[in-house]
């Protein structure tokens, strides 16, 4: 659609945008940096939406995949900075049904990217192993393009494309342990706490009536990662989840439209250089 191909232009831009901002915040400790690390990402992905009896009215699953940069500076104090940014994309199949009921099968592209933020303070447990708790803010912004599927009875169900914004605090701790000069095992875990949700849905785009802004409700989701660092190569397993909670109902010409309680889950494999 004209309209999605735009908009993915536009997040490009704002991506790009905040990766030059925070490089110019830090440019000045570029020379004392602990350094950087660019990985790409391969994740298992589920999104699954929920009618208000609680039966499962859309599933989708398939493969993401993603590149990212992740940058660490560590000042005197300990206080350590810690922004990193990830663009993913990818297609996976819908299983759902429209709005009379009738099953569905389609694919959706999925495009977008995620900006984490965070401040920790690193302390020393014992001379290999280190603690370091942290806070932060984050953002994730995605396209849903969900295309033209076909009904159980072969008819055909128009798509449309979605657009999403989350904004979350972050809370956690990560860790690590010296197996040696050249190893490390690593660890972290945490929580997303939303302030901010937005899904504004393309609809006139596909005939379907006029756009549509929803704001889902805001619930806790979780986020976990453990790896390792050989020289400079590290590896990792992750999980990383969103939970929304049903919007509230909003009244567009004759029709009233609500985003049910919808979730997303994902496991995954990074692998990247650090320099």
């Amino acid at each position: 659609m004209k309209k999605a191909h735009m908009t993915r232009q536009h997040a490009l831009r704002m991506f790009l945008q905040v990766v030059l901002l925070f490089s110019g915040i830090f440019t000045a400790s570029l020379a004392t940096a602990e350094g950087f690390y660019l990985y790409g990402a391969v994740e298992s992905f589920e999104w699954r939406e929920f009618a208000d009896n609680g039966a499962r009215a859309v599933n989708e699953s398939g493969p993401l995949f993603g590149i990212g940069l992740d940058y660490s500076h560590e000042f005197e104090d300990r206080i350590i900075v810690s922004p990193k940014g990830e663009i993913f994309f990818g297609n996976v199949d819908y299983d759902g049904q429209t709005q009379a009921g009738e099953p569905v099968t389609s694919t959706v592209g999925y495009f977008g990217f995620t900006f984490d933020g965070d401040l920790s303070m690193r302390f020393k447990v014992t001379k290999r192993f280190f603690l370091e708790p942290f806070g932060g803010i984050g953002l994730r912004w995605w396209l849903r393009d969900i295309k033209d599927g076909t009904t159980s009875s072969g008819t055909v169900a128009s798509g449309y494309t979605e657009a999403w914004t989350t904004l979350y605090g972050r809370l956690g701790a990560r860790g690590g342990i010296d197996v040696s000069k050249q190893t490390q095992l690593f660890f972290e875990a945490g929580v997303k706490l939303p302030f901010y949700n937005e899904n504004t849905a393309y609809l006139s785009n596909a005939g379907l009536g006029p756009n549509v802004t929803l704001h889902p409700g805001l619930q806790a989701s979780f986020f976990a990662e453990a790896g390792t660092t050989i020289g400079r190569i590290r590896a990792s397993l992750f999980y990383d989840s969103l939970r929304f909670s049903r919007s509230q109902d909003v009244a567009s010409g004759a029709y009233i439209y609500w985003q049910p309680q919808s979730t997303m889950d994902a496991y995954g494999v990074k692998v990247g250089v650090v320099f």
